[in-house]
């Protein structure tokens, strides 16, 4: 029993991250669905006029959901799908890097993302001025963590060849590779949707690469760890 006990206490801030991600995007789904997203989403106008500076937080544990897209049922499965292999990601990190270590890992990778949002919505100001509603600018920036946690893996193998899972498929390549197809596929569809559509895509799909930057300054610095 004190060794299942050990086992579980091990990986305690993983499970905790996890079930706050998890909550809080079924809350975030209800919310958006009631149109009350914004005490969730950060919004630099909901921040501006009904003060949600809790956004800057729980945006960090949410994605962006439109429950009417006809496309939300996949998306959904994606996500989980994503989540399933992060949290075997995270609970590696954990038991090599500890507890508090997860923690902050993932909340400097959502900070860089954060700091990636303003400035993004800020060069956007001459097209949707914060103060102006006509714009639901509300955006969850979950990748911006799981991405941190991610990258962090593979910045110690950045040139060596390795095989992993993308998806369901089985694939060989380096650590570059892979962390540049991440921001290639990541910043394509920013840029194409953005591009075409509207430039609220933008921040819908390029501030959580601020969490790759955010996880390779801890890397590379050694920040937080023991």
């Amino acid at each position: 029993m004190q060794g299942y006990s050990d086992k579980i206490s091990q990986y305690k801030a993983t499970d905790i991250l996890f079930f706050l991600i998890i909550s809080l995007s079924i809350v975030a789904v209800i919310l958006s669905f009631l149109g009350l997203g914004e005490y969730l989403f950060l919004s630099l106008n909901a921040v501006a006029t009904k003060y949600t500076f809790h956004t800057f937080i729980t945006s960090l544990f949410i994605d962006y959901f439109n429950p009417l897209d006809p496309f939300f049922f996949f998306s959904m499965i994606f996500i989980f799908i994503m989540l399933y292999f992060t949290y075997k990601l995270s609970k590696f990190i954990e038991m090599g890097m500890g507890k508090k270590f997860i923690v902050k890992l993932y909340l400097i990778s959502g900070f860089f993302s954060i700091v990636f949002y303003i400035l993004l919505r800020l060069a956007l100001l001459a097209y949707y001025p914060i103060l102006n509603n006509e714009f639901a600018d509300g955006v969850g920036l979950l990748w911006g963590g799981i991405y941190g946690l991610i990258t962090f893996t593979i910045f110690p193998s950045i040139n060596r060849e390795t095989s992993a899972y993308l998806t369901f498929v089985r694939m060989r390549m380096t650590g570059k590779s892979f962390l540049f197809m991440i921001i290639f596929i990541r910043a394509f569809f920013g840029l194409i949707y953005g591009l075409f559509y509207s430039y609220l895509y933008f921040l819908l799909y390029l501030p959580e690469l601020g969490g790759i930057l955010g996880s390779y300054i801890v890397y590379r610095y050694r920040i937080f760890t023991k």
